[in-house]
């Protein structure tokens, strides 16, 4: 399973080094919030119900209102072992998808914000999602919730990142 994840997670790095630039993430705060952001950072989410997760990477330069930023979600989980299977039939397995950050919002050490709409590989169907947090030191961890289009049933789960020491 880890072998998988990582494979895909070196294919989503490769993937991504081929193409432009990722857009920039407007960061909303004030001067002390933005600074407490200020840096590197990387991380993971996982899905309440074990089945999503993902990497991202943020970075805010000191002074900045805006920010890199990205998100890569992986095929669920419970689908690995049949995606395998496929993958050998038909030559092809399922990719990361990238995810694009909308906007970020500091304050008083908590950290909200917004991915743009995507495409949920499960349902075929656009998903919002929000996500919420608390800053402490060099690491912020919260809460994220996704909402299918056509469904009540949000998905939700936890992340975490942390800020790389220079």
């Amino acid at each position: 399973m880890r072998i998988i994840i990582g494979s895909c997670f070196v294919l989503a790095l490769l993937a991504g080094g081929c193409a432009t630039t990722t857009p920039a993430v407007p960061v909303q705060g004030s001067a002390t919030d933005l600074s407490r952001l200020t840096g590197e950072w990387s991380g993971e989410y996982v899905g309440d119900s074990g089945g999503r997760r993902g990497v991202i990477t943020f970075k805010l330069a000191a002074g900045a209102h805006t920010a890199q930023g990205d998100v890569i979600m992986f095929p669920q989980q419970r689908y690995t072992t049949r995606l395998v299977e496929d993958a050998h039939k038909t030559g092809s397995m399922p990719m990361p998808q990238g995810l694009s950050i909308r906007f970020v919002r500091t304050t008083g050490g908590m950290v909200s914000g917004q991915l743009d709409p995507y495409t949920d590989p499960d349902c075929q169907c656009t998903v919002t999602t929000t996500f919420e947090g608390r800053l402490k030191g060099d690491v912020i961890e919260g809460r994220y919730h996704s909402l299918r289009d056509g469904r009540t049933d949000p998905l939700q789960g936890e992340w975490k990142v942390k800020r790389k020491r220079s």
